[in-house]
């Protein structure tokens, strides 16, 4: 069984230059605005965002506001870590949740925001889920219509089911980092409903780099590139096709993230939509190949360690 997740147009690219193999840098205003559009009308109905990603809230509200109300694109949009703040009453913590959801309301140039994720997913269980409940309550009077929670590995999937009320999750799956396919967690959050979207399909960039250009900190990803490309040359489907469709067609996945920097991209990505999917042949050895992906390379988070580990 297959299924066919929905396109997300990520936008961290669109406010900061994001990802390893990033090259263009990110885009002008006017640039920006064109990338937008240009998504709309290729029928791309939902954009990732958050306050993190430089002015791109601002950017989406400015740039979209000449776009028929009926035709606009759902917004998932974050709020920041709030346990990193050290706030220390109830009440300044209540000021901070509300002032940046009005915040991001403001920008966005919406009277809801669509879908707000925990930018912080240990914001889940903070101060016993207090943040959770200021978000609930806020949904209530109307201000957010779904929340939900942005993830990086397994266990704060694990804590994400034990939640009421938190409808969608969002998280890092690739074909190289396929845990949350092994240990079943992925149809675990379909089985409960939970709207499920991927980021991070090509690691970052990594999985789109030559090997011979990897940054000496991940040098132990040098081998499965290799091997990844080989495979790729030996089916003859592109690298950047193969971890599209791999993550397009998984049973459970509701939206596939994907960030762009020009307007040539966009319709690269609304193109690889309309590709069939891989045989279940290649599925499976996909799944046999790349199984043993050290957490170094999978989590973005520690390639720095690497540096360090070699210094």
């Amino acid at each position: 069984m297959t299924n066919r997740a929905r396109l997300v147009l990520g936008t961290a690219q669109l406010g900061g230059n994001y990802g390893i193999a990033n090259a263009a840098g990110h885009p002008s205003v006017q640039q920006s605005c064109q990338l937008l559009q240009a998504a709309v009308s290729a029928g791309i109905g939902y954009l990732d965002t958050a306050p993190g990603y430089g002015n791109s809230e601002s950017l989406i509200g400015d740039c979209l506001q000449q776009v028929e109300p009926q035709s606009r694109p759902e917004i998932v949009t974050k709020l920041p870590s709030v346990q990193r703040l050290g706030l220390q009453t109830e009440e300044a913590r209540r000021k901070f949740v509300t002032s940046s959801v009005l915040s991001s309301l403001n920008k966005l140039k919406r009277s809801a925001l669509d879908t707000l994720l925990l930018h912080d997913p240990l914001d889940m269980t903070y101060r016993n889920g207090e943040i959770l409940h200021l978000l609930k309550e806020l949904k209530q009077q109307q201000m957010i219509r779904s929340i939900g929670v942005s993830v990086y590995d397994p266990q704060e999937a694990e804590t994400f089911l034990s939640l009421d009320g938190v409808t969608s999750i969002q998280l890092p799956l690739n074909v190289f980092d396929q845990r949350w396919i092994r240990n079943g967690m992925l149809e675990r959050l379909a089985g409960q409903g939970t709207e499920v979207l991927v980021r991070s399909v090509y690691l970052q960039g990594l999985l789109l780099m030559a090997p011979e250009k990897l940054p000496a900190k991940l040098k132990q990803a040098e081998q499965p590139l290799k091997s990844f490309i080989a495979y790729s040359k030996e089916i003859g489907i592109p690298v950047k096709e193969l971890c599209f469709l791999y993550v397009r067609d998984l049973p459970g996945v509701s939206g596939i993230v994907i960030g762009c920097e020009t307007v040539e991209q966009v319709q690269e990505n609304v193109n690889m939509m309309a590709l069939p999917p891989l045989t279940r042949k290649i599925r499976q050895e996909l799944g046999d190949y790349f199984t043993d992906i050290p957490v170094q390379i999978m989590d973005p988070r520690r390639w720095n360690e690497q540096d360090e580990d070699h210094s």
